[in-house]
């Protein structure tokens, strides 16, 4: 690579920070409370836009016949049935619950007939229950002012019955006045929030509530304000809502990932809020180069790996990702050889592929009108990986070409004022990026950074290597690179006796970028299993290997080489040049099933994997009778 390189990379991460994209995502707040900020009639709605400056409410349904006010109410949404709930404890004998279908994932709209008698009814009081995405409800009980302890309880939604129960502990200096005031929340990642008490009003974060062993523990993040009864999650922030039971409705906004709070602002439309939950559709996408091969001098095959997943709570309908290829390469004419695949094991929800894809006048991969779950407990459904095969040419080796997949989806039927759209631009990286700060919010910035190529700064790319016998204390090495080679500096050629701890054999300078085959003869070397592997190492000191080749120097050294293990694409196989024509490869999975039966024609060999399902295989080397079995785990 050259210095005017090094200075187009640093003009490159400047254009990142100006051309990252933060798509919508656009969450449903539900507020319990009334439909008037200085009215106790209650009733609950669904306020879409929550916190922009123009809050719509999709619908608003009237409660007066089945609650007398809405003091010691709640309301939950159970992201496993797609239902709300609405839970009467106001008695303090009995917890009376309604369930409610609002028509998700389809049209939105109120239930045309509330039954005035609830669904369940049972002894067990709760306090501020709330769903995580398994439909596990959670809920406070027992608190202890004295020592600041207080369980928290799984319960069964349908009896009452508590399944498991463990004890939070609130921080000293921190205990909040009651539990009995408040409300809590559970991000679609896990994370739960809750904001409690009377006069002081207190923000936590509760950790270790869902794991086996231990107590939960409530880290303390800031004190209110004023009181807030209710909290829901919008777009990766907490609202918190509350009101002064006269003429003041008010909400603040909470940063998660910043830790900071907002102003105060006046509630969403004018209403009440006394409880609160959220719907939150949720997209997350990544997108990452995973191989460039030079095929001539401004030509490339590429291949990238797209990433995409339901972060929310709610089943997104008219799922789809687009990618626009010839906008990334400089028009249609440029791209050509496009095929896209699904990941073996990456789409468990059976997502039909678009055949019709080109990435140039049709960029959707996937066929319309398809559905994709919310995560539930180990289901794999929640999520799809491809891979995007193309030939981009035309290329020029100063310009760095900048990509993104966009995924994108929505919510709710009919006319456009019911339907939530949301949208995510990729974040170059694999799947571990789709949301760094874990704030359950793929679009913050930073987390949507196009994915970039750069021609002129491939690495050399090596076709073939061998080693070989000359005479009885030399070896000789080949190899082949692709031309032509640019900001090639030197070869350098090393050895090893395990194949884990390397010694240089010697360098050979790169004088002739269009030269394809070199040798090097390493002379008295010593006796037993040699490995070789060439280092290419450009003018900026950045270096690329070629596959690690064995030598059998003496008839008694026995050996092979597989790697990478685990495997996701391909395993290689290399082994002494006697084993050309010679040995045989053969794949088993774990039934005992033949999978591969192959001649090695070479001293190294590729078996493609991509094929096949993540698991263990056994690899047989067979070579005159002597037999060598391998364990190969596949993992993609």
């Amino acid at each position: 690579m050259t210095a005017n390189f090094t200075l187009k990379i640093c003009r490159f991460f400047m254009l990142l920070l100006l051309c990252q994209q933060s798509f919508a995502q656009n969450s449903l707040l539900v507020n319990f409370g009334s439909d008037r900020c200085s009215s106790d009639t209650p009733s609950f709605s669904l306020i879409r836009n929550p916190l922009s400056l123009t809050p719509q409410t999709i619908t608003d349904c009237n409660l007066a016949a089945q609650l007398p006010d809405y003091f010691s109410v709640f309301i939950a949404y159970n992201p496993s049935n797609n239902k709300i709930y609405v839970a009467d404890i106001s008695d303090n004998v009995q917890t009376k619950i309604w369930l409610l279908d609002m028509g998700l994932p389809s049209i939105i709209n109120c239930p045309p007939v509330i039954p005035v008698t609830p669904t369940y009814s049972y002894s067990y009081i709760s306090n501020n229950f709330e769903f995580d995405n398994n439909g596990d409800l959670w809920s406070f009980s027992n608190y202890n002012t004295v020592t600041g302890q207080c369980n928290i309880d799984k319960f069964d939604v349908n009896t009452g019955n508590v399944i498991s129960s463990k004890i939070i502990q609130f921080p000293a200096g921190n205990f909040p006045t009651t539990i009995q005031s408040g409300d809590l929340t559970i991000l679609p990642n896990g994370r739960m929030f809750a904001v409690l008490g009377n006069s002081t009003c207190r923000l936590y974060e509760i950790t270790n509530y869902n794991t086996p062993t231990g107590n939960a523990t409530a880290n303390y993040l800031l004190t209110m304000p004023k009181d807030c009864y209710g909290i829901a999650f919008l777009n990766g922030l907490l609202e918190l809502t509350g009101m002064d039971f006269g003429t003041n409705c008010y909400y603040y906004d909470y940063n998660i990932a910043a830790g900071t709070l907002g102003a105060e602002k006046a509630f969403q439309n004018g209403q009440a809020p006394i409880d609160n939950t959220s719907l939150t559709p949720q997209l997350g996408s990544t997108k990452r180069l995973v191989s460039a091969t030079k095929i001539n001098a401004n030509t490339a095959d590429l291949v990238y790996e797209i990433y995409m997943e339901n972060m929310g709570n709610v089943i997104l309908n008219n799922i789809n990702i687009t990618d626009n290829l010839a906008a990334t390469f400089g028009g249609a004419a440029n791209v050509s050889n496009v095929s896209v695949v699904a990941v073996p094991g990456s789409n468990a929800a059976n997502l039909a592929l678009n055949t019709a894809y080109n990435g140039t006048t049709v960029t959707g991969m996937l066929n319309p009108g398809q559905n994709l779950a919310n995560r539930v407990l180990s289901n794999r459904n929640y999520f799809l990986k491809l891979q995007l095969h193309c030939r981009a040419t035309n290329l020029n080796p100063n310009v760095i070409y900048l990509n993104s997949a966009i995924a994108q989806a929505n919510i709710g039927a009919g006319s456009a004022a019911t339907i939530i759209n949301v949208a995510d631009s990729s974040n170059n990286g694999d799947s571990t990026v789709v949301d760094p700060n874990k704030n359950g919010n793929a679009g913050d910035i930073g987390e949507n950074v196009p994915t970039p190529f750069s021609f002129g700064a491939l690495p050399v790319k090596f076709l073939n290597a061998s080693a070989t016998m000359k005479g009885n204390n030399a070896a000789l090495v080949k190899w082949q690179v692709a031309v032509p080679m640019q900001h090639a500096a030197k070869f350098e050629i090393e050895f090893s006796t395990d194949g884990k701890n390397w010694n240089r054999a010697g360098e050979i300078r790169i004088d002739n970028d269009v030269r394809a085959s070199w040798e090097f003869t390493h002379l008295n070397i010593p006796a037993g299993n040699l490995y070789y592997r060439i280092k290419q190492v450009d003018e900026d000191g950045t270096f690329t290997y070629s596959r690690i080749v064995l030598l059998k120097n003496k008839a008694n050294a026995a050996g092979y080489i597989i790697y990478p293990n685990p495997a996701n694409g391909f395993i290689a196989i290399s082994a002494g040049y006697e084993a050309a024509g010679k040995a045989t490869i053969l794949v088993y999975d774990a039934t005992g099933r033949l999978l591969v039966n192959k001649l090695m024609k070479a001293s190294s060999e590729d078996i493609n994997t991509a094929q096949y399902p993540e698991g263990t295989y056994l690899l047989k080397l067979v070579n005159e009778g002597d037999v060598e079995t391998y364990k190969v785990i596949i993992k993609h």
